[in-house]
């Protein structure tokens, strides 16, 4: 779709609006967004950016300066970094898609990131350092307008998802229940990820169990989120039971790793700060993991009843057309 736009005096010129990309159908375009979009993406660059390049410079620190590559705060380091490149695609996915959960999910992300510095410099007197201290500053001044922009923009979202399934409420109900099941799997999969990083505790000093949970637990996250993106898009039954029934598995292993760490924390009292620090954040991401995956599964329940009832062929067919009137709605 295309609009008019006037420069002063010269003539109208064409502006599109929305265009149809591959693989996820209708999607905005950046010359269409509005001004406080416009904002919400400059601040929210300067954030991840900011949280990118400081966190990469604690890392080259710790590994070639301070020659330390097995600390955790190169696990911590990590495990920042991750998340905020995850944060910039709920940044720009949820701007041109109209995913106003995604932008929750990306308020939730900024919130972690920002008890994390204050609660790590605070906390861990003896690992004082300038980039600490300047990233702790960034996040307190940076994080509060960007989760602002991100709920104020999120609220004003509806015209991309009125253009994909037209008028019909009981359309627009089902488009925002997959688009909740979507990001809550997006969501669960940046905790998951985030969950096996912590498993690593030493840094680059991988033992042999951490080296088969590297090596099954991040392919299986990648899979699983697979599998749930597409048995929600295809609308296929047997699919979404298999999700399900992998789904068990995560918040198994999770509880068995906190038990395993608070056993350890109980039983070893000569653990240094930094080893405490991640060992209680490995038991409040696995919480935090059950959390979500319980969501994530009730949340598929509700995906799974509204199959066959026009969603796909509607919002999911990989190129949209524009011969249907927006205001037709499909009936069973």
């Amino acid at each position: 779709m295309s609009t008019e736009v006037s420069y002063g005096g010269l003539p109208e010129v064409q502006v599109e609006t929305t265009t149809t990309a591959p693989l996820i159908g209708k999607t905005r375009t950046f010359a269409g967004l509005m001004l406080r979009e416009w904002i919400f993406l400059a601040v929210s660059s300067v954030n991840i950016l900011a949280t990118c390049g400081l966190t990469i410079y604690r890392m080259v620190k710790v590994v070639e300066i301070d020659k330390n590559a097995d600390s955790p705060d190169f696990t911590f380091a990590l495990l920042l970094l991750i998340n905020a490149v995850l944060c910039g695609f709920y940044v720009i996915h949820g701007v041109l898609r109209e995913r106003e959960f995604e932008l929750y999910a990306l308020i939730a992300g900024i919130t972690v990131v920002l008890v994390y510095c204050v609660v790590e410099y605070i906390a861990h007197v003896e690992g004082r350092t300038d980039v600490k201290l300047a990233r702790m500053i960034a996040a307190c001044v940076l994080a509060p307008p960007n989760i602002y922009l991100a709920w104020t923009v999120a609220r004003e979202f509806g015209w991309l998802e009125f253009k994909i399934v037209g008028a019909s409420e009981a359309l627009q109900y089902m488009y925002r229940q997959s688009a909740a099941f979507s990001t809550l799997l997006k969501f669960d999969f940046q905790v998951s990820v985030s969950f096996v990083i912590l498993v690593l505790k030493e840094g680059t000093d991988v033992s042999t169990s951490d080296t088969i949970t590297l090596s099954v637990g991040l392919p299986f996250c990648v899979v699983w989120l697979l599998l749930g993106y597409f048995a929600m898009r295809k609308e296929v039954r047997w699919l979404m039971w298999v999700f399900a029934f992998l789904a068990l598995a995560v918040p198994a292993y999770i509880i068995y790793k906190i038990v395993l760490t608070y056993q350890d924390l109980t039983r070893d009292d000569s653990k240094t700060k930094d080893a405490a620090l991640i060992e209680y954040a490995l038991i409040g991401a696995g919480a935090l993991g059950i959390l979500v995956t319980c969501m994530l599964l009730f949340e598929s329940m509700i995906v799974y009843r509204n199959f066959g009832k026009g969603l796909k062929e509607r919002a999911f067919q990989a190129i949209a057309t524009e011969n249907t009137g927006l205001l037709s709605g499909h009936r069973r």
